[in-house]
């Protein structure tokens, strides 16, 4: 367990915001959907896929029900635990930024709507599970449900005081939307999977386009 010395919190997203997971989502969906649509997906549909929960997802661009749906989340996890999940990337300055922010004493936590087991593994699986204190996400037998679900869970899991300054950091509006319902200061990035525009509507705090500004932002003691 790492020993905090700050009293600043930082709860982070996972696809879009630590790793670049475009290949290994996209893949698996399109393994998911293989024999049920001939469609062809843009990838402005596949990149959409990357934030929300995959039931969510899989309504949305197919028009199935929840209970479909699940069916193909299923599918979906069959690819994606094979191996599929490992095949992505993490964003250029990403560890030095965690590395930083925890010699800092700042407490880190992974607030991600992807299945807990399978965010802890990724993550050990690059070495970066070391800086963080929790890795929270979804439970495949009790779903946690929406991003702000998520964040609650996050917040029920590690020692908050009246006296911590919160923040989330992530690319997509469901971050910033989630943690709003919260207070929690907001931190959009545009190197993600989220446009900008979506960033601003959501009502992001703080808008950086690389990990290092996440870096010098959050070792700023402004804010």
């Amino acid at each position: 367990m790492i020993t905090s010395t700050n009293n600043k919190i930082v709860l982070f997203d996972l696809d879009g915001t630590l790793t670049d997971s475009y290949p290994a989502i996209t893949s698996s969906f399109l393994y998911a959907v293989n024999g049920l649509s001939n469609r062809q997906f843009s990838d402005e549909e596949l990149s959409s896929i990357i934030g929300p929960p995959l039931k969510d997802s899989f309504m949305r661009l197919l028009g199935v029900n929840a209970f479909d749906a699940w069916e193909l989340v299923k599918k979906y996890r069959e690819f994606y635990t094979s191996g599929g999940m490992y095949n992505c990337r993490i964003y250029d300055g990403v560890e030095d930024l965690l590395k930083a922010l925890v010699e800092n004493g700042i407490t880190l936590v992974v607030a991600t709507s992807k299945p807990e087991i399978m965010a802890k593994s990724i993550l050990n699986h690059f070495s970066l599970d070391k800086y963080f204190t929790n890795i929270i996400g979804d439970d495949a037998d009790c779903p946690r449900g929406s991003k702000s679900d998520i964040i609650n869970y996050c917040l029920a899991s590690i020692n908050v005081t009246k006296n911590d300054s919160l923040y989330m950091v992530g690319d997509r509006k469901y971050d910033i939307l989630g943690a709003k319902e919260f207070g929690i200061t907001t931190i959009g990035v545009t190197y993600g999977y989220g446009s900008k525009k979506e960033l601003i509507d959501s009502g992001a705090d703080y808008i950086v386009n690389s990990a290092n500004e996440i870096k010098e932002l959050l070792l700023n003691e402004g804010i």
